[in-house]
């Protein structure tokens, strides 16, 4: 080994390794203080700066977020499109007197986090009253207008302010027309097993009462991506059932593990058929689908409890949206819009029915949940733990349709199955004020005796018009 003529061999060797200590020492040091840097980083969660504003019609104002992780992308969601919209950036625009709220998440790296809401206050403009006005002096237009600089303080992000409407006004929103459907009001607000009552032989076969059931196959394209897959359904036909004539559809979900004949052989198209029969239920369409949205119908190579099983029931909302819907309204004389649009559930199928009602509000008025299972909120159950498909602070209804939504959910008083989980949804509906019907069956339990008679009267209080 060759070294410096100054320096022994052994103490060449050793001033060697004392250098490469100090400089190893140096570059962990460096790495360090960067990992510490980005973990004080990462504590500083982004929040909402103002919670709450006013605005008046015409203005517009923009939400500040605090601690932004520039690598997150942050999503606006008006309550009321119709009185204040909301950009991509966060910028609300005033529309329409009234009260909104706006919903900000932010997601990073797959993960979506609700910041909170922006309470929103919007005020009619004032109307100027003539007698009390002086005339404006008549202005002198420059021949070119003026070089504007930008205040050096609108760099920074500012708090939640109205900005001055621009000259050029959107013509105001004419009001919608009164529904004529009956109010849901009229069936909210009691508690009491005893008020929800059903007639002897409700779910009985009775030929008289029948109409047709049909076995259908539709393609799905939300299966499996770039591809068309074949999938089934039942749909049940009320007695008579005539193309000369348009009826609204309830859209009924099964429990884990079935398919299509699920319900079907729990007779319940024979509660369908009697509540019509008693004059209980409007005339409408039943449709039985398979809800397990996956290229298996069911866990697959998963085990049956999991959260890649429970994927495929999630699923189910794009698969009846965008395939299973269009195939009834094309092949059956159906109403459309969501005052003829019903969807209900029991157990896992309660819990699909909560998912798709709330996520897509604009398109069913009714929601009822039978014995709904776990999954709405944060969970753990039968070994499974994931997150909810809504926190306790979503699960409610916009403002447009806080009083015009039938939601109903009934739960067995031994029920050992779903456990505590109904409760927990009833608990949250009211805790956010959202009307809805909730009672429980005592001594039932996880079956046929309390989601049939749930579901007839379910079908009892949707569908009907205003008398004349």
């Amino acid at each position: 080994m060759a070294c410096n003529k100054d320096y022994t061999e052994g103490e060449y060797i050793v001033k060697t390794i004392v250098k490469k200590t100090v400089c190893m020492l140096l570059v962990c040091g460096l790495v360090f203080s960067g990992v510490c840097a980005d973990t004080a980083n990462a504590s500083k969660k982004a929040k909402i700066k103002t919670k709450k504003v006013t605005m008046t019609v015409g203005e517009k104002s923009k939400i500040v977020i605090k601690n932004k992780n520039k690598k997150a992308v942050y999503k606006y969601t008006s309550s009321s499109k119709a009185k204040a919209s909301v950009s991509k950036s966060g910028v609300i625009k005033a529309k329409k007197e009234g009260k909104v709220n706006i919903t900000v998440k932010e997601t990073y790296k797959k993960k979506t986090t609700k910041l909170g809401k922006v309470k929103v206050t919007i005020k009619a403009k004032e109307k100027e009253e003539a007698n009390n006005t002086e005339p404006a002096p008549a202005q002198t237009v420059p021949a070119t207008e003026p070089t504007v600089t930008p205040d050096a303080a609108a760099s920074a992000e500012p708090q939640i302010t109205a900005e001055p409407p621009k000259n050029t006004e959107e013509p105001e929103e004419t009001a919608a027309p009164e529904s004529e459907m009956e109010p849901i009001s009229q069936y909210l607000g009691d508690e009491n097993y005893e008020s929800y009552p059903v007639p002897d032989g409700f779910d009985r076969k009775i030929a008289e009462n029948e109409g047709e059931m049909v076995d259908i196959t539709y393609d799905s394209t939300v299966i499996k991506e770039g591809e068309v897959v074949q999938r089934k359904a039942k749909v049940v036909l009320p007695k008579g059932y005539t193309e000369d004539k348009k009826y609204p559809v309830v859209y009924l979900c099964h429990g884990i593990g079935g398919n299509e004949t699920s319900l079907p052989g729990d007779n319940v198209q024979n509660v369908v058929w009697n509540a019509i029969a008693n004059g209980d239920a409007e005339e409408m369409i039943a449709v039985f689908p398979s809800c397990c949205a996956n290229e298996t119908n069911g866990p697959g190579s998963n085990p049956f409890f999991s959260v890649e099983h429970y994927k495929g029931y999630n699923n189910f909302l794009n698969d009846l949206k965008e395939c299973l819907m269009p195939y009834i309204n094309e092949n059956y004389s159906t109403l459309t819009g969501r005052e003829y649009t019903a969807i209900g559930g029991f157990s896992m199928g309660g819990r699909v029915t909560l998912h798709i009602g709330f996520e897509l509000q604009d398109m069913f008025r009714y929601i009822g949940a039978f014995c709904p299972a776990p999954g709405i909120f944060d969970f753990t159950d039968n070994g499974v733990t994931d997150v909810g498909l809504f926190t306790k602070e979503t699960f409610t209804l916009q403002d447009q349709y806080m009083d015009d939504t039938l939601v109903m959910i009934v739960k067995g008083g031994n029920d050992s199955v779903v456990k505590q989980f109904p409760m927990e949804y009833h608990e949250a509906l009211k805790e956010n004020g959202v009307p809805h019907i909730f009672y429980e069956v005592p001594g039932g339990g996880h079956d046929v005796g309390v989601y049939r008679p749930g579901m007839y009267n379910f079908f009892k209080r949707i569908f009907h018009k205003k008398q004349a």
